[in-house]
Order: structure tokens, then C-alpha cells, then sequence
């Protein structure tokens, strides 16, 4: 282990993990927001907001293909690094770790607070459409008039 240098490609890495860590924190930003809309089931925004956090994990998708070569090597070049750096990188993967945790939770959530939401928009969907029936049914009785009628006055 070198003590004191850090290799260049350390630097690279370092960098890299630093804009996944604000990828994540601006991710994590949204979820709050994303959590607010869902709770006032405020479709429009959210299906905005929901395009923004897209484009977010678009660019960790491009990311995540610069940070891949480091993980097929990971440990070789971990025991190249000196404690500092390696104390640095490891709080930046714990913070990223953390930010994921959370907004996986929040995400969680909101899928629960949606899959209730549907859920009710459904029965009450449910309710007219059998409401509706039943005034149809009814109106075309009343339509028919008196043709329906068993009991006829006939005296007069």
C-alpha cells in the first residue's frame, strides 16, 4: 500500500463517485417532492417530476458505465490505495448507499399511497357504474309506462 500518493486514475475515480453521490442526492431531493405530489395525488407535477428523476437515472446509467471498469478490478486496485484515499472513497459509497436506502423507502411509500389510491378511485368508479345501471334500469321501467301495469282499472 502507497502511503501518501494517490494515483491518478484515483482521482478519476473520485470524481466519479462524487457525481454519483450528487446524482443520487438530487434524486433523493425529488422523492421528497414525489412523496408531496402523491400525497395530494397531484397527477400532472408528478408525472413532470417523474420525467426529471428519469433523466437523473439516465445520466447514472452513463455514469455507472465509467465507474464499471474500477468494479471488475476492485480489489486490486483497493490495496493500491493509500488509507486516506481509501477512507474518502468509502464514505463517498456509504453516502451513496445511504441516499439509495432512503429514497428506495420513500419510493416504497409512495407506491403503497398510489396502489391505495387506485384502489379507492376503483370502488368509487365501481359504485356509479353500478348506480348508473340501476337508474338505467329503472328509467326504462319508467319509460314502459303503464304497459308493465298487471291491475288495470277497467270501469271506467
Amino acid at each position: 500500500m502507497t502511503v501518501g500518493v494517490q494515483p491518478d486514475w484515483a482521482t478519476g475515480l473520485i470524481d466519479l463517485l462524487d457525481q454519483q453521490r450528487s446524482i443520487y442526492q438530487q434524486l433523493f431531493d425529488l422523492s421528497a417532492c414525489q412523496s408531496q405530489l402523491v400525497s395530494a395525488g397531484d397527477a400532472e407535477p408528478l408525472l413532470s417530476l417523474l420525467a426529471q428523476r428519469q433523466r437523473l437515472i439516465d445520466d447514472l446509467t452513463q455514469l455507472n458505465n465509467h465507474i464499471e471498469p474500477y468494479k471488475q478490478n476492485w480489489p486490486a486496485l483497493w490495496a493500491r490505495l493509500d488509507g486516506r484515499t481509501q477512507a474518502g472513497i468509502q464514505s463517498l459509497i456509504d453516502q451513496v448507499q445511504a441516499l439509495l436506502d432512503q429514497i428506495l423507502a420513500r419510493d416504497e411509500q409512495d407506491r403503497l399511497a398510489l396502489s391505495a389510491q387506485r384502489d379507492h378511485t376503483g370502488s368509487q368508479l365501481k359504485q356509479v357504474r353500478t348506480g348508473t345501471a340501476a337508474n338505467r334500469a329503472y328509467g326504462s321501467r319508467a319509460a314502459q309506462g303503464t304497459s308493465d301495469n298487471r291491475y288495470a282499472d277497467h270501469e271506467g
